[in-house]
């Protein structure tokens, strides 16, 4: 092996662990923000459940690592005359995808807005495929360009920005039959029906870490896998009884199986993210290095993650969301943003959001004057947001238990149909979505709440071209520079994440003057 090629793959794999850990503190807060945000229990046992998902999810995943290697541009563009892969091209390729990785999740981290590292990690492998076949292979742009494979990267794309309405309608919608039901006197109603949320939830939830945690792990035989898919209807009901006897049993103790319910919930989407997702997440540098160092690999056949990579990630991630300053900072917005009662808001109106927020009042008036007056005295009545003092949770313990519920349901349809989906747009739309639902939004915070929505909104349409374009640089420096090429990529790292870290110290020290003075 070449020194550059040496030279080149230590560089990725540094910069994989800081974009594990960065990445971290973007994605995987998400599966934390119902249970933080109801205050379920001490934030120490949410992050040891969300740790023992995490943990239990990387050792069981299966460790194909297909977007990474062959979901977004073709491995067999870079093979040369010979026969033999241009090891040099494929890792000027996943380092500058991880160059651009680092750099764009912090500056989302360090604003505090959540992004999808699915898009992100999806359009970088875009911008530096083609960087990198325009610069190495013969063959002009459109040569580059055909390297991608058109049909599943907008078919990615195209799923995952339709599930966020299909979350936000569908969670809103199940928000409202479930306050509905249950009112705000949860403690009365739970007595009498809380069997039908416990047996649901948990049979939703179970479903989920079937189709979505454990689906093509090492733990079940292909055989038993399949018998259950067969068996599906009748494994559910077999769980809905079940809980819902608990459920039963335990209905003047709504707040111990609520809790119970999220708890799980937090469990399952954190294995879910480490079976799956972090497969993904790793999967440049881990393809990076078995180009570089297995030989005659074909990086478009079925190559396995090896599983103490998985594990090493998966302690990484854990120790990132027990020390990330900045994935607090990111569970903030999104907890604010759906909170009820009268939560400060990080954000100031936009027009856009005011317009929406009209348009959305005239909607809801019309569909309010087409309901029979005695099913909207009902409704009216039972959904009535009570009062709120300052010192109350931002979710009720319903509330979040519906976020993850609906969130586990949607994915694991997905999944089990075979769609692209980001967990991170979904968990955030579906909280989103449960807020609306829940009529915890005023006429003196709704326009700023709809601006917050917006903002995130729209940093998730920009990551794809930032991210592409950010990519294409960095690989065509690579590319064009050499080892010096990669020494200057680094020295751009280095000097974003130092400048961001710094204005983000000199902005907290400006809090503290204000505060103190």
């Amino acid at each position: 092996m070449s020194l550059t090629i040496t030279v080149v793959l230590g560089t990725i794999l540094v910069l994989a662990l800081f974009d594990l850990w960065v990445g971290v503190a973007n994605d995987a807060v998400n599966f934390l923000n119902s249970a933080v945000g109801a205050r379920v229990a001490t934030r120490r046992t949410i992050l040891l459940v969300a740790a023992i998902g995490v943990l239990f999810g990387a050792l069981t995943s299966s460790g194909l690592m297909e977007v990474a290697r062959r979901g977004v541009f073709d491995p067999d563009h870079f093979i040369d005359p010979n026969g033999l892969l241009m090891v040099e091209a494929i890792l000027a390729v996943y380092l500058g995808v991880m160059a651009a990785d680092v750099l764009l999740l912090d500056l989302f981290n360090t604003v505090g807005l959540p992004t999808s590292t699915t898009v992100s990690i999806i359009s970088e492998l875009v911008g530096a495929s083609i960087a990198v076949a325009l610069w190495a292979t013969p063959g002009g742009i459109r040569e580059a360009v055909g390297v991608i494979q058109t049909g599943p990267v907008l078919g990615i794309y195209t799923g995952i920005f339709l599930s966020v309405l299909v979350a936000f309608s569908v969670s809103a919608l199940i928000m409202l039959a479930v306050r509905v039901l249950y009112t705000h006197d949860v403690a009365r109603t739970f007595r009498s029906v809380g069997w039908v949320w416990t047996g649901a939830s948990f049979a939703a939830i179970t479903y989920f870490v079937l189709f979505k945690g454990l689906r093509g792990a090492n733990l079940l035989s292909p055989e038993l896998m399949d018998s259950l898919q067969a068996h599906i209807h009748w494994f559910l009901i077999g769980v809905f009884g079940i809980t819902a006897g608990a459920g039963i049993a335990l209905r003047d103790r709504h707040e111990v199986v609520l809790k119970f319910i999220i708890l799980c919930g937090t469990g399952a989407l954190g294995l879910a993210f480490a079976g799956n997702d972090l497969v993904n997440f790793i999967g440049p540098s881990v393809a990076a290095a078995q180009a570089a160092l297995v030989d005659g690999i074909q990086l478009s056949g079925r190559v396995q993650t090896p599983k103490w990579a998985l594990i090493v990630a998966g302690v990484v991630m854990v120790v990132s969301l027990w020390t990330s300053e900045k994935a607090r900072r990111v569970t903030d917005t999104e907890v604010r943003l759906a909170a009820h009662g009268g939560k400060e808001q990080r954000f100031q109106k936009a027009a856009l959001a005011v317009a929406l927020v009209r348009w959305s009042t005239t909607l809801f008036g019309v569909i309010r004057l087409l309901t029979p007056r005695s099913v909207r005295s009902v409704i009216e009545r039972r959904t009535r947001p009570p009062e709120v003092d300052g010192t109350a949770p931002p979710y009720d313990l319903l509330r979040a238990s519906v976020n993850l519920t609906v969130a586990s349901l949607l994915i694991s349809i997905g999944t089990a149909s075979g769609l692209p989906l980001s967990t991170t747009y979904i968990t955030f739309m579906a909280a989103m979505g449960a807020a609306v639902g829940d009529r915890t939004w005023t006429t003196r915070d709704a326009e700023q709440r709809m601006t917050g929505i917006l903002t995130v909104l729209g940093g998730w349409l920009v990551t794809g071209f930032i991210a592409a374009f950010g990519a294409f640089m960095m690989a065509s420096m690579i590319t064009l520079g050499g080892v010096g090429g990669v020494a200057t990529a680094v020295g751009v790292v280095a000097a974003g994440l130092w400048r961001m870290g710094n204005s983000k110290s000199r902005a907290r020290h400006r809090v503290v003057g204000e505060a103190g003075a």
